[in-house]
Formats: C-alpha cells, structure tokens, sequence
C-alpha cells in the first residue's frame, strides 16, 4: 500500500471534487436534475434538507428546518449531521443545482440511499411557497 503525503492527498482530493463536478456539468445534468419544486419541504423524522450553500447566505434565508453544510464540507460534516445514511435527503443550493449535484453524489458514494437534488433555493421557493425561516 502506497502512503501519500499531505500534499498528495489534497490535490487527489481536490481532482476528485473537479471530476466530479466537470461530471455533474458536462453530462449528467439529466440525472441530478430535479425540477425544483417537485417535492415540498416535509416534516418528517426520515427527511432532511440540506442547504449547501455558504454559512452567509444560509443566514440571509434558508428553507425552514434545512441544515447547513457548505457544498465543500459535505464529505465531512454530514455524518455529524445526519448519521443515518437511511434518512431521505434533500439537497440545494444557491444556483441551479450545480453545487447541490456534487453533494449528491458526494454522499451516494459514501452510503446514502435517498438524495434528491432539488435545485436552487430561488426557484424551491418561487415554485413550492416553501416557508422560509
């Protein structure tokens, strides 16, 4: 087993997170894509929204009860978030669900079963009236 340096294992890190998102851009926009507003912000034990955009814009508003892990820190905060990777998740961001793509697929990799690309969070709300907290 090869040991990688510090050095080596960001920038591995950070051409992963390039792939994944040149992935989400050039090909599987189909595949992420969600019109947003297809699902309304539940309440519910097995559900959870998360909004990955950043701390800042989170503050300005936010969909009520969404949790906010920054699409870069998604990898590794979620398991203090949500530690169960049965829970239905729900994620958007601040565009057009670009950023929330790489997320998804960030968390199907490592063991979530249920994420739903919903979007930007504009048209979440324009769409659906989702109540804003």
């Amino acid at each position: 087993m090869r040991v990688l340096s510090c050095a080596q294992f960001w920038a591995l890190a950070i051409m992963k997170r390039i792939a994944l998102f040149l992935f989400t851009l050039l090909g599987s926009a189909s595949f992420f894509a969600v019109v947003p507003g297809t699902l309304a912000a539940e309440v519910d034990d097995n559900v959870v929204w998360i909004d990955v955009r950043s701390g800042q814009e989170y503050r300005r508003g936010h969909i009520e009860g969404a949790i906010n892990i920054p699409h870069g820190d998604i990898g590794h905060r979620i398991f203090v978030e949500v530690p169960d990777t049965f829970k239905e998740v729900h994620i958007y961001d601040g565009s057009q669900g670009t950023f929330a793509g790489i997320a998804l697929e960030i968390l199907m990799e490592i063991g979530f079963q249920e994420v739903v690309n919903e979007g930007g969070y504009e048209a979440l709300l324009e769409k659906q009236g989702i109540s804003e907290e």
